[in-house]
C-alpha cells in the first residue's frame, strides 16, 4: 500500500470524524452521524489491514474516535443490550429486547424491525481474515497490527467462545458502548472471530481480572436469539 493511500485512508478517517461529531452535536442528524461512522470504518479497516503499519497509532486514535461516535448513536436510540456480532461484518443491537429468531444486520438500513422488534445494524471495523486459527488472526490483528494489547488468548467449549485480552492499552470507552459492545478490543475481537469462525456470536458478558479483559460469546444458529 502507498504511503498516498495510506494518507488518503487517514484523512477520510478524519473526515468521518470531524463529520459525525458535527452532524451530532450541532446538526442533531442521525443519518449523517451514521454516515460519519461509516467514513471511520472504511478508514480504521484499511489503515489496520497492514501488519506493523507506521499508521497504527493513527488507527487508534481513529479507533477510538469510532467507539465515542458509536457511543452516541447508541446512547441516542437508548440501546442496552449486548450485541449480536454477525458474520457478514455487522452488529445487531436490540432496541426492546431479544432479536426474533432469523433476524440478520442489513448494511442497507441503519434502524430495522421484524415481527415487532427494533435493532441498529451496525457495520464493523474489521481486517480480511482467513478461516482458520481464530486466536492467530486475533493476535494478528489485536497485537501485531494495532498494538491494543500485550497478548490475546481464546478456548472453545461447545457453543461457547472465551476470549482473554492481556493488558489491554486503549483508554475506557463510554459505559453505553461497553455495555452493548464490549470494551474496545473485546469489541474488535468480537468482530473478527465471528468472520473467522464463520458463525454469528452473542456477546454475553465481560470482565476485567486483574491486568486482562475477559470475555463471554455464544454461537448462535440462525442468527437472531430465539
Amino acid at each position: 500500500m502507498s504511503p498516498k493511500a495510506k494518507l488518503a485512508a487517514f484523512t477520510l478517517g478524519v473526515w468521518g470524524a470531524a463529520l459525525a461529531a458535527y452532524s451530532y452535536l450541532v446538526l442533531g442528524s442521525v443519518p449523517l452521524t451514521a454516515l460519519g461512522v461509516g467514513a471511520l470504518i472504511v478508514s480504521i479497516s484499511i489503515l489496520s489491514t497492514y501488519e506493523e503499519s507506521p499508521y497504527s497509532e493513527a488507527a487508534k486514535a481513529l479507533l477510538e474516535a469510532y467507539a465515542v461516535n458509536v457511543a452516541r448513536l447508541l446512547e441516542e436510540f437508548g440501546a442496552s443490550e449486548p450485541a449480536l456480532y454477525a458474520r457478514e461484518g455487522l452488529a445487531a443491537v436490540p432496541l426492546n429486547g431479544k432479536l426474533p429468531e432469523g433476524v440478520k444486520p442489513s448494511p442497507e438500513r441503519l434502524l430495522a424491525g421484524a415481527r415487532g422488534s427494533y435493532f441498529l445494524s451496525i457495520a464493523l471495523p474489521r481486517s480480511p481474515v482467513e478461516a482458520g486459527d481464530p486466536e492467530a488472526a486475533l493476535s494478528s490483528l489485536l497485537v501485531d497490527t494495532l498494538g491494543l494489547c500485550d497478548g490475546v488468548k481464546v478456548t472453545r467449549a461447545g457453543d461457547r467462545v472465551i476470549v482473554e485480552i492481556a493488558k489491554p492499552k486503549v483508554r475506557g470507552e463510554a459505559a453505553r458502548f461497553e455495555s452493548v459492545l464490549g470494551p474496545l478490543p473485546v469489541h474488535l475481537a468480537a468482530a473478527t472471530l465471528a468472520a473467522a469462525l464463520g458463525a454469528d456470536l452473542k456477546l454475553e458478558g465481560w470482565r476485567r481480572e486483574g491486568s486482562s479483559i475477559i470475555a463471554a460469546l455464544r454461537v448462535v444458529e440462525g442468527a437472531g436469539e430465539g
